[in-house]
């Protein structure tokens, strides 16, 4: 029997700040995965906004995250010997006259946020802009294949990453302790997304599945240095697979919640090549097309922290569509409350859901 104080179940954004909050705080852990190659982090695009949606609001959290992000993805990837984040600019090119006015009138509002670009000719030479361009600055964009794939070589090599599809049917949970197959804890974390929904140790949570579509494209002539949006979204995507340069780009924009095929469909191919077409005046292929679901939550905030009939049983789940900011700062939170009894934010910690899952 393998003895640990921590089995956490997942490894994409959660369960990979999670673990390495822990191994920072000198805590012993092992991780099980899938090791899905096209899980929803691993096919994200990685970009931390700090404004949202069509009426420009500043998003939860926003002046503490972009500091925190920020500081702690450098620290991560100097631990690993890697560069995997850096402060850009997107260009919101305007749909509508109606988007533009919106946009100019939230502009006095968030000057730190939001500006407008001195001359778009030479955007121009890029893209259709019958309503011209406006900037958010800084957002944040992560290459998350790549500090995902590096910390997964890690856990292998220190002999802490098990991959295998996790099987409730075997998880023991009676004496106060955690038994899955040969491993013994005080403790077992759900990193797990999506598939915390099925688990009934949590399924009374408030989930709101999400389902997410991106193409990859390949587009030679558009500068990798900024990120780009018309309603859709390209981002560079530098780490695809084996392909490591800067000509491809993630295009989506997806937030279906009614959802009746979890795989990628030729609808929303059709629907975002069109939209590229009519926006983009550079040519570009499809290289890629991926579908996931996110685990996002009806009052979008995450949950994070203990059950409260199994307290040897947390999660760490319901990022959404801001997993890249949340889950290093809710991370970090779980760890610290796992280590030393630090408290959760109230609006993140699952004991504003104790009496449904009390039931």
């Amino acid at each position: 029997m393998v003895k640990t104080d921590t089995i956490i179940i997942g490894q994409g954004l959660c369960g990979t700040w999670l673990s390495w909050w822990l191994d920072q705080l000198g805590h012993d852990f092992i991780v099980i995965d899938n090791d899905r190659p096209q899980s929803s982090s691993r096919i994200a695009s990685g970009v931390i906004n700090p404004v949202t949606g069509r009426a420009i609001a500043e998003t939860w959290m926003a002046d503490q995250l972009l500091q925190f992000c920020l500081e702690n993805y450098t620290a991560f990837g100097d631990s690993l010997g890697i560069h995997c984040i850096e402060t850009v600019d997107i260009l919101h090119s305007f749909p509508t006259a109606q988007m533009r006015d919106a946009f100019d009138k939230r502009l006095p509002q968030l000057p730190a946020y939001l500006t407008k670009p001195e001359d778009n000719g030479n955007w121009e030479n890029y893209f259709h802009l019958p309503f011209g361009l406006g900037i958010i600055y800084p957002a944040l964009l992560i290459d998350l294949n790549l500090i995902l794939s590096r910390w997964q070589k890690k856990l292998r090599d220190h002999h802490k990453l098990h991959i295998e599809t996790f099987d409730r049917s075997v998880l023991d949970l009676s004496g106060g302790k955690v038994v899955y197959k040969d491993f013994m804890a005080n403790r077992i974390i759900f990193c797990d997304g999506y598939a915390s929904m099925q688990n009934p140790l949590f399924n009374r949570l408030p989930f709101a599945a999400n389902k997410g579509e991106a193409l990859l494209l390949k587009i030679a002539d558009l500068p990798a240095t900024h990120i780009y949006k018309r309603g859709l979204s390209l981002v560079p995507f530098p780490h695809a697979g084996e392909r490591s340069d800067t000509q491809y780009f993630w295009a989506g924009s997806t937030y279906d919640n009614e959802f009746t095929d979890e795989g990628p469909t030729e609808a929303f191919r059709k629907k975002t090549e069109q939209q590229i077409s009519n926006w983009l005046k550079l040519p570009f292929t499809v290289v890629d097309h991926w579908a996931a679901i996110r685990p996002a939550t009806i009052e979008r905030r995450p949950f994070a922290g203990m059950h409260p009939v199994h307290e040897q049983v947390g999660i760490l789940n319901g990022t959404g569509t801001k997993g890249c900011s949340l889950a290093p700062w809710f991370g970090k939170q779980l760890a610290e409350h796992l280590v030393n009894g630090a408290e959760i934010h109230a609006e993140a910690s699952l004991e504003r859901f104790s009496r449904i899952l009390s039931v």
